[in-house]
């Protein structure tokens, strides 16, 4: 019962190849408060550095249409007129801003996916409007950690508030006496010191919800033993492979013990120059990968000559080829704890077969 339990806790590190799945289906780590965060930035940096800009947009705007406020609109023509003379002057002072947050907003989700891009992450699933399911992510892990968050995000604006009309008291009393120019220009210094200390605050928020967001997402690839295992079967479900066996297995019984060994394997897992392991993986007789041949110096030298010779793969992987060495013996089972490094190698080996193969 132990065993079972043991064998259904995800305790193993995601392979590569689950990686890779995950990317392909939208599935990676993305911080929405990153994205906000350096949007709101961008936001603010655009309006200083077009501030002059707008104030003669909006100016030019005001005096066209206090110009005619006192004209009757003749008809639905004339007023067309005016409405398309805002509308353009609108479009003159936010395009060029839109513009660039729409370019920024693509670099930070590239920059966090690592240029990943799935369409499958958009098409619509019955799950995604079951309601069931929506409730079960307000009152999991997650929900718990986006509500505290947003009262976080809350508190820091609350805070901010407080203290900067408390030490600034006597400043905002003394706009209401200020002439209009210079009470636009006095309270824009305090606006924008205000939404620096926010920013300031909530950009080392979205660090911390950058780094949990990458923690948890590589905690939910983990896999239990079972799937490892199972991976390993799906790789070796290649229609390749097992053609390859067929071709050589009259070849096996006419050759040396060391040649039988090479041939039969899957791939030889070198130091590069001192060891050299020789693995091959059958889930059909066997539970996981087993060494068929492994040496040093010049049996590791013969053992990759006879690999090069029958086309069997060569990876080089220092830490691997060490440990196999030093801690599994030939006609054996690999070390349960060197599963994970294995299955990785033979994905590789596996997808670069059907690059050629393609």
């Amino acid at each position: 019962m132990s065993q079972q339990k043991s064998d259904q806790e995800k305790t193993e590190e995601p392979t590569h190849r689950k990686i890779e799945k995950a990317r392909e289906e939208g599935n990676v780590s993305l911080s929405k408060e990153v994205s906000s965060v350096v949007l709101m930035i961008m936001a603010i940096i655009m309006f200083i550095s077009s501030g002059g800009l707008i104030y003669n947009r909006l100016t030019a705007l005001f005096e066209t249409f206090l110009f005619h406020s006192g004209m009757a609109l003749e008809d639905t023509t004339h007023a067309m007129e005016y409405l398309e003379v805002a509308l353009w002057y609108g479009f003159e002072m936010m395009t060029p801003a839109l513009i660039v947050l729409f370019i920024v907003a693509i670099l930070v989700n590239v920059i966090q996916t690592q240029g990943a891009f799935s369409t499958k992450a958009i098409e619509p699933k019955g799950s995604k409007i079951n309601p069931a399911n929506g409730i079960k992510k307000i009152f999991s892990m997650k929900g718990v950690v986006e509500l505290a968050k947003g009262f976080v995000k809350l508190f820091i604006v609350v805070v901010v508030v407080y203290y900067t009309v408390k030490n600034d008291m006597e400043t905002f009393v003394s706009f209401v006496i200020m002439p209009m120019e210079q009470n636009l220009s006095e309270s824009g210094v305090h606006i924008l010191a205000f939404l620096t200390k926010v920013l300031s605050a909530l950009l080392v928020l979205s660090i911390a919800d950058a780094l949990y967001q990458r923690f948890q997402h590589h905690k939910d690839l983990r896999m239990t033993k079972q799937e490892v295992k199972d991976e390993f079967k799906q790789m070796e479900g290649d229609p390749q492979i097992k053609s390859q066996r067929k071709r050589f297995g009259m070849e096996l019984r006419q050759k040396k013990r060391l040649d039988h060994a090479v041939l039969a394997s899957d791939v030889v897992v070198t130091n590069p120059t001192h060891y050299a392991v020789a693995l091959r993986y059958d889930p059909e007789r066997n539970d996981a990968p087993i060494v068929m041949a492994k040496g040093q110096r010049l049996k590791a030298l013969r053992i990759k000559e006879l690999a090069k010779k029958y086309g069997i793969p060569i990876v080089e992987n220092k830490a691997v080829a060490r440990a196999l060495f030093a801690t599994a013996e030939e006609d054996e089972y690999i070390p349960a704890d060197l599963f994970k490094a294995v299955a990785e190698i033979l994905a590789y080996v596996y997808k670069l077969k059907n690059k050629h193969k393609i």
